[in-house]
């Protein structure tokens, strides 16, 4: 006897139906795109205490930190103090260098990096989103001059891979966390897979993922060991990309 399989609706199709107030089983696909629409619209949006006559909405900036511009005044007094200076509240695009420092000052620990080590990854990922932006791949560009004319949009997209090949070339082909260096309960079983300075710079630069979210992606235990050890590795990648030695980078560490 055949028995007819009736499927089951999705997770996601159940949330869908929640927030539209439908059942599961009417769930179509113009109503998925509608509450996408809806999710993106939400998150690129500008909170009201800032000015969003000047900040534009963008559902791609992604998570924000808000802050308040300062000033140093000198009072009536004469004394040096800072208060609060204009109407509005300003906006920082939360990357993954700005979630540690976060919660590094939750925690009342030191700075997790250093400026250089911030600034050296925030321009891997400008140099890595403009040259995705453009369209072309680096063994397009291997060799050519240019010929746009000084100052040409096809001579500034050279420049910008140029600088990101010699960032990956800094990084090295080197491994951040090695299986077979660790024990098998403190790596989190077979599923754990070998992370390599260039997947860890990416995925942390890039992506703006964390110390934890890249070892869970990769099979890793997120234990406090392992990202003692990633973020050692990371931060060694990143004076290498600032034109240090791994033996100088180990003396700044």
């Amino acid at each position: 006897m055949m028995v007819a399989r009736i499927s089951s609706p999705s997770a996601a199709d159940i949330e869908v139906a929640k927030r539209l107030g439908i059942q599961p089983d009417q769930v179509t696909q113009a109503h998925r795109d509608q509450v996408l629409r809806t999710l993106l619209e939400r998150q690129g949006r500008v909170p009201v205490v800032c000015d969003r006559d000047a900040i534009p909405v963008a559902a791609a900036r992604g998570p924000v930190l808000l802050f308040h511009p300062r000033e140093t005044v000198i009072s009536e007094a004469g004394n040096v103090v800072t208060q609060k200076a204009g109407r509005f509240a300003g906006m920082m695009v939360q990357d993954a260098f700005l979630k540690a420092e976060v919660q590094a000052m939750k925690r009342k620990q030191p700075a997790p990096f250093t400026a250089g080590q911030i600034g050296v990854g925030r321009e891997y990922r400008n140099l890595f989103d403009r040259c995705a932006s453009s369209g072309l791949k680096l063994s397009q560009v291997d060799g050519s001059g240019g010929g746009g004319g000084a100052g040409g949009v096809s001579e500034a997209i050279l420049a910008d891979m140029q600088a990101l090949r010699r960032l990956q070339k800094r990084i090295g082909t080197g491994t951040a966390m090695a299986v077979r260096r660790v024990r098998p309960s403190q790596r989190g079983g077979a599923r754990a897979r070998i992370i390599t300075d260039q997947s860890l710079v990416h995925a942390f630069c890039v992506d703006c993922e964390t110390l934890s979210g890249v070892l869970v992606a990769h099979g890793w235990s997120d234990y406090s060991g392992n990202k003692k050890t990633l973020h050692r590795a990371l931060c060694a990648a990143l004076d290498r990309m600032r034109g240090y030695s791994d033996r100088v980078a180990r003396q700044l560490a």
